[in-house]
């Protein structure tokens, strides 16, 4: 039986997947555009339907429909499989057999979605019709925002939402997994009992409802507000709590939506709050999102960067705004993340400044400066620099932050720029953050040439030995060939990659769709994929050039006699290095040692 992904591609063309994100044209063999992945205007990317690939000679992408969803959507490979398996209506082994479990997350996502569209019809049809409409458009929040971002309208009353889908087929159980019920006083004796459903009531009522969506657009939770005219002092916003699909430390409102823009743009606008969010769109920032109800956590920013590793952070001006900003620089930078402030001369928010005038939070964000550089700027405001406790104070507050970040070309940088600015030498700056990062702090510009030389010799060989690795994978005959072949593998058993591959082959039947699936590491995933198809495949503008196993198998011979003669070179190097260091010691009787085998591997070279 075939794998899940070897079903699914079965299943699906790949020129109907790319075409939901490119616009292509036949061209002979081809399908052909311009590529997603980099900026053209001449089309250099290519879906070859015999082949079920595509490749871009610009910018030198390629692979099949999982690589091209997993680069396109930056997912992993799991969430890709879910995906395609969907659209393919393949079912997933993990999920077959036995009934489906209590905790289904599709039925809590059908739920879900019902339940969006409960709150989107009270809205539009509703009670909710006239006044949380006209607080919205009051908001600056046109009609098509709306509907765009799916608000809604929950209201008043106890068991609205509970009513609705029990009477779609939704159980008690099954309601109550999706958040959006509130347990009244359970009974810890009878805590798994859904029997009276007098003890469960509606969370969220009489307020105004922002769906949250994950990645592909999927509702799975919300951000609720309370209705205009209400008691705003205590619960102005609730969100869902957590559930089997809502986890709030991953989800980002509006990402959704913003995903192609921040690509596109090269960097996430990250705002406070859901309007914050809308009203940057309808400005034309369409790549801004906002953390929902939790402080920015390292699983959002992890999101983040699939996209982009650049953000700017418009927060609130008030004091917890600019607190919650700090916190968030700190994070963003100890993730190897850019990170810029926008700051507002008007208006408390990016809502209320988009509602009055759109241009100026457009040349708000543009002018955004360094997060450090803000920092630095706000403590040379806040402090004396002329005075001693003022340096102190300025340099402590400033390298707070510096000591995040994982550049040490910044942290040079930053060491200069204070002791100039606070007529200080730069090993003292140097000694304050060498005390901020006691861990972390190294010269890297002190790399010794040895070790650089070391790198050189090592990156020579991965080059051949991923070449071969990309071939041996091509082709299951070749693959179970190399492995029958046994003693004559000495080449391959100083190589964790090599080893991998011949101790799995025989395991997934020699497949690679079974291999990638296997995989654990994304980053293994990605780098399998990579060697997999630039050795199976030649590319041309008019045609693709699939490898048969007699080429696969004399191109192996090829780079397993390169591959030898490479491993031999650094092993010469390392006997060079291990004389001269014998040599230094005056230690004789190790280099006569080591001369003879040098001497022997010498010969053996010829």
């Amino acid at each position: 039986m075939n794998n899940n992904v070897e079903e699914i591609k079965a299943r699906l063309n790949i020129v109907d997947i790319v075409g939901e994100y490119v616009r292509l044209t036949k061209g002979g063999a081809n399908w052909k555009g311009l590529c997603p992945f980099h900026s053209e205007k001449s089309p250099s990317f290519m879906v070859n339907e015999e082949k079920q690939i595509f490749h871009c000679f610009g910018c030198s992408k390629g692979g099949d429909v999982f690589t091209f969803v997993q680069e396109i959507e930056s997912m992993e490979f799991r969430e890709v499989l879910k995906l395609l398996a969907e659209k393919a209506g393949v079912q997933l082994e993990e999920y077959k057999g036995g009934g489906q479990p209590v905790d289904n997350k599709k039925r809590i996502l059908e739920a879900l979605e019902l339940a969006t569209k409960f709150y989107e019809t009270q809205l539009w049809k509703g009670t909710g019709k006239d006044k949380i409409l006209n607080y919205l458009n009051e908001r600056a929040i046109n009609d098509e925002s709306i509907r765009n971002f799916r608000l809604g309208y929950a209201p008043a009353g106890w068991d609205n939402i509970l009513k609705f889908l029990q009477a779609r087929g939704f159980s008690l159980e099954e309601i109550s997994k999706t958040g959006l019920l509130v347990q009244k006083n359970p009974d810890p004796l009878r805590a798994n009992s859904y029997k009276l459903k007098a003890s469960f009531y509606d969370r969220f009522r009489d307020r105004v409802m922002f769906p949250i969506q994950d990645a592909m657009g999927i509702v799975i939770g919300y951000s609720a507000r309370v209705a205009p005219g209400q008691d705003e002092s205590q619960a102005k916003y609730i969100n869902t709590p957590e559930t089997l699909v809502y986890h709030k430390s991953k989800a980002l409102y509006g990402l959704s939506h913003a995903k192609q823009n921040i690509k596109q743009k090269n960097f996430t606008l990250l705002v406070e709050g859901n309007l914050d969010v809308i009203a940057a769109h309808q400005a034309g920032l369409e790549n801004t999102v906002a953390v929902s109800g939790t402080a920015l956590t390292v699983d959002q920013v992890t999101i983040l960067k699939r996209y982009s590793s650049n953000i700017a952070m418009l927060f609130d001006m008030d004091s917890a705004g600019q607190q919650a900003a700090q916190k968030s620089v700190d994070l963003c930078l100890g993730q190897d993340v850019q990170v810029k402030m926008v700051t507002l001369s008007q208006g408390k928010d990016a809502a209320e400044v988009a509602a009055k005038d759109p241009a100026f939070l457009l040349s708000a964000v543009a002018k955004g400066v360094s997060a450090i550089e803000y920092f630095f700027a706000n403590a040379l405001q806040t402090f004396d620099k002329n005075t001693a406790d003022g340096k102190r104070a300025i340099a402590t507050s400033v390298l707070g932050h510096v000591a995040n970040t994982a550049s040490q070309i910044e942290k040079n940088y930053w060491i200069k720029k204070l002791a100039h600015q606070l007529d200080v030498e730069e090993k003292i700056i140097s000694d304050v953050l060498r005390a901020l990062t006691p861990s972390s702090y190294m010269n890297v510009a002190q790399t010794k040439d040895s070790e650089k030389e070391k790198v050189l010799f090592q990156d020579r060989a991965e080059i051949v030995r991923d070449l071969l690795a990309g071939l041996i994978i091509s082709d299951p005959k070749v693959w179970k060939e190399i492995i029958e072949q046994k003693g004559s593998m000495l080449w391959a058993q100083t190589d964790k990659l090599l080893m991998f591959l011949f101790e799995n082959g025989p395991k997934i039947d020699f497949s690679y769709e079974k291999l990638i699936e296997s995989v654990g590491d994304e980053k293994t995933k990605k780098r399998l994929s990579q060697l997999y198809f630039s050795a199976k495949y030649r590319f041309s503008q008019d045609e693709v050039v699939e490898y048969a196993s007699d080429e696969i198998r004399r191109l192996v011979e090829v780079h397993v006699d390169q591959y030898e003669k490479q491993l031999h070179k650094n092993k010469l190097h390392s006997i060079m290095k291990e004389i001269k260091s014998a040599e230094e010691r005056g230690d004789k009787e190790v280099l006569k040692k080591l001369m003879s085998e040098f001497v022997t591997l010498s010969q053996e070279a010829k």
